[in-house]
C-alpha cells in the first residue's frame, strides 16, 4: 500500500510540473503511405523522437514556452541527425511568452510534404502547406535565404502545432 501511495505523490508532483516545463503541444499526423518519425530539437539541445507513426496515425509531444531555434522534421531515412540536413524542416522561435513564429524551410533539403497550423491560438496567422519539392517562398524558407511571407507568427502564449506530414 505504501508503494501505491509513493506512486501516485510522484504522478501527482510530476503532473504539477508538466506545465512550468512543456508549454507548446507538438501534434503529429502522419498522411504518407509510409512510416515517419517525428523529430525535434531546439538550437543547442538534444534530439528528441516521437514513435514510428504508420498512415493515419497521430501522436503528440511538448516543448518549453522558451523554445528558440526550434526545428521539426519527419524522418524517414534520408535525415542526417541531429539537425535534420537535407529534410523538410518545420522552424520555430518562442523567446517571448506570445510572441511565437514558425515557418516550413526547404533551405537545407527536401524529403517529404509538410503543412502546420496552430492549434487553440486566437488571433494566429494561418499555418502553412509545402506538399512539393517547388513549392514557392510564400509558403516555405528557400535555398539560400528567400522569404515571402512564409513566416505565420501567433501571438497566444502556450499555443500548439499541429504538424502533418504529407498533407
Amino acid at each position: 500500500m505504501q508503494l501505491l501511495s509513493l506512486l501516485t505523490a510522484g504522478l501527482v508532483a510530476l503532473t504539477s510540473v508538466l506545465p512550468a516545463v512543456a508549454d507548446h503541444e507538438l501534434r503529429f499526423k502522419n498522411n504518407c503511405g509510409f512510416n515517419v518519425t517525428p523529430k525535434w530539437k531546439a538550437g543547442s539541445g538534444g534530439l528528441s523522437s516521437g514513435p514510428s507513426m504508420a498512415r493515419g496515425a497521430q501522436w503528440s509531444g511538448w516543448v518549453p514556452e522558451y523554445w528558440v531555434a526550434g526545428r521539426v522534421y519527419g524522418q524517414n531515412g534520408a535525415c542526417l541527425e541531429p539537425d535534420g540536413a537535407r529534410c523538410t524542416l518545420f522552424e520555430c522561435t518562442f523567446n517571448n511568452i506570445g510572441y511565437n513564429q514558425c515557418n516550413i524551410s526547404r533551405v537545407s533539403g527536401y524529403n517529404i510534404g509538410m503543412s502546420f497550423s496552430w492549434i487553440g491560438g486566437s488571433g494566429c496567422q494561418g499555418g502553412k502547406n509545402c506538399n512539393n519539392p517547388n513549392c514557392g517562398n510564400n509558403v516555405a524558407w528557400l535555398p539560400p535565404d528567400s522569404c515571402n511571407g512564409c513566416l505565420s507568427q501567433c501571438n497566444t502564449a502556450r499555443v500548439g502545432m499541429l504538424v502533418t506530414f504529407c498533407p
